[in-house]
């Protein structure tokens, strides 16, 4: 074997003002197999494990603050090797301001019983206020800003991308990247060194196209990606219709009518080329009369579609590889679809049985089994190994247009497991982070995401917009100006991990709040993972100090 000696002295260069927690190693070694980093900060320790043949080295794992102390060693199957002199990396270009620096307090951390040891957020702020309301200084500060970051176990920040627009539901795709739309409707890949691998954006978004990307033909990309195993991309794209005497009241759907421009979606599956190779449009296939609360409010007129309403508000789309089906849920429609690929017919429909059209009444699943609760104005359907579905259940309103709502101080929000058998046409409730009010960890308004994790039968929670705890006048109508409206009040967000066998045993707890109560902190989805690198690249992120015992050299081969 070679003898193991350094080539040149190692050196470090500091990573993207946009991913500031990142460094890039270069060593250069002669009968290396491995390169190891032995990483000291904050009184924290931990070693990367690198191929020797993979160079330059991507250092990950810092903290915001305070300078780091590196050890670098090399080694093969007969020895180790470490370099004399201890390098130091002083970090730059993190956010100082509290209005870029999301303010994480952890409550409650069990490291040894979560699953995973990371978890990537997708991070927003927004200006407290309806948004008729907010002057475009203020929407600017809403939408011109968004945040990636990974947080460990305890968790504390260990990974962060800055991004230049607000951004929406994240997705770790095959290759390890990060899949992210962003209110732009753009959806960028976007690699652990924080840079954009490739992006798509819609071609005929109200803003004009993008400078660079790849064009897909649709008006619009938004909230949860998808990637399928065929390494195409399900996402929602929303259109506008048309639609005469259309209910001009969610109060009294049937006695106020008026024409009115409505906003639907349409699921997507796009390539890598930007090809649009399949979609389904909500148009052609439920009732444009059944609608929602909420549906008059001002969410469209600010994203491109000036005073239409919204129809359906998809927030999450899934794949089912089992038979070729997708899942959509549908926000304002209080439901989530299960969709053949081949057909496009509906298979079945989870929710709440009221105002269906005659054609659609046989796909509505019968509920059995008790507790069970339908979901309400739910998000982001996810399915686990044995084809159940995960959801988050923001639970506002219980009840259809024309029906009573319930306050909204008595929401039930939680995460949520179903079971549904297709043969019998029925939906289950397997489980639920919240079975009594008392349960009940946050009321939240909007978004939210739901995991559950199989390895250690734990669940994650996130409630992403979470409001005040004790407010009994949190008003829900956009357009009610006799109360103060849900936007007027300083949210924030929460992550949680369940123990599914006990859910009074909390594993995880962390809160985003601005302790000022000026901004609204949200969180839009998360994905948990073991390693922050991805697997292709073969690196060990250990925690602690796992070197082996070598002399230390400043040997350089000659």
């Amino acid at each position: 074997m070679n003898k193991l000696e350094f080539v040149l002295a190692p050196t470090l260069r500091h990573g993207s003002p946009e991913a500031p927690l990142v460094a890039e190693l270069t060593v250069l070694s002669r009968g290396a197999t491995e390169v190891r980093a032995r990483i000291e900060q904050g009184g924290e320790v931990w070693t990367l494990r690198f191929p020797a043949s993979r160079a330059p080295y991507l250092l990950l794992g810092f903290f915001p603050e305070g300078s780091a102390r590196i050890t670098i060693q090399i080694a093969n199957s007969e020895t180790a090797l470490t370099w004399g002199q201890t390098l130091r990396h002083e970090l730059t270009d993190v956010p100082t301001s509290p209005l870029e620096f999301p303010p994480l307090t952890t409550h409650v951390s069990c490291p040894e019983r979560m699953a995973g040891r990371f978890t990537f957020l997708s991070v927003r702020r927004r200006a407290i206020g309806r948004t008729p309301d907010l002057s475009p200084a203020q929407r600017l500060f809403s939408t011109g800003w968004g945040l990636l970051v990974a947080i460990d176990n305890r968790g504390r920040i260990r990974w962060m991308r800055k991004l230049p627009n607000r951004s929406a539901g994240i997705e770790l795709l095959a290759n390890g990247h990060i899949f992210v739309h962003d209110t732009e409707f753009c959806s960028r890949e976007i690699d652990l060194v924080g840079e954009t691998v490739r992006a798509w954006y819609a071609a005929d978004r109200p803003q004009g196209p993008l400078e660079t990307g790849i064009p897909v033909p649709v008006r619009s990309l938004h909230h949860q990606p998808h990637q399928m195993p065929n390494g195409n991309f399900l996402a929602l794209s929303a259109h506008a219709k048309q639609v005469a005497d259309w209910p001009a009241s969610v109060h009294d759907p049937e006695d106020h009518r008026s024409d009115r421009e409505i906003v639907g979606d349409m699921v997507v599956e796009f390539t890598p080329a930007g090809d649009v190779v399949w979609q389904w449009d909500s148009f052609d296939h439920l009732d444009p009369y059944r609608i929602g609360y909420d549906a008059l409010d001002a969410y469209w007129h600010v994203r491109g579609f000036p005073g239409a309403a919204d129809w359906t508000h998809g927030n999450g789309v899934t794949y089912d590889p089992r038979d070729d089906s997708v899942l959509l849920s549908l926000r304002l429609q209080d439901c989530v679809l299960k969709i053949d690929r081949g057909t496009g017919a509906i298979k079945w429909i989870l929710g709440d049985h009221a105002n269906w059209r005659t054609d659609l009444r046989a796909k509505l699943l019968t509920p059995v089994g008790e507790p069970f609760r339908w979901p309400w104005h739910m998000h982001n359907p996810r399915l686990t190994s044995e084809g159940t579905i995960v959801l988050f259940d923001n639970g506002i309103y219980g009840a259809r247009p024309g029906q009573e709502r319930c306050p909204f101080h008595k929401s039930f929000s939680r995460g949520v497991e179903y079971r549904v058998d297709e043969a019998r046409m029925t939906v289950e409730q397997l489980w639920s982070s919240a079975l009594t009010d008392s349960d009940v960890k946050e009321r939240t308004w909007a978004m939210g995401d739901a995991h559950r994790f199989e390895e250690t039968d734990s669940a994650m929670v996130i409630h992403s917009i979470a409001m005040p705890k004790g407010r009994t006048d949190i008003g829900m109508d956009e357009d009610d100006r006799t109360v103060r409206y849900v936007a007027e009040f300083p949210s924030y967000a929460r992550i949680l991990e369940y123990d599914r066998k006990d859910i009074a045993n909390v594993l995880f707890d962390v809160t985003v709040r601005d302790p000022n109560e000026l901004v609204q902190w949200e969180v839009f989805s998360g994905v948990r993972v073991d390693n922050l690198y991805p697997d292709p690249m073969g690196v060990t992120f250990d925690f602690g100090d796992t070197l082996e015992s070598a002399p230390e050299t400043t040997r350089i081969a000659e």
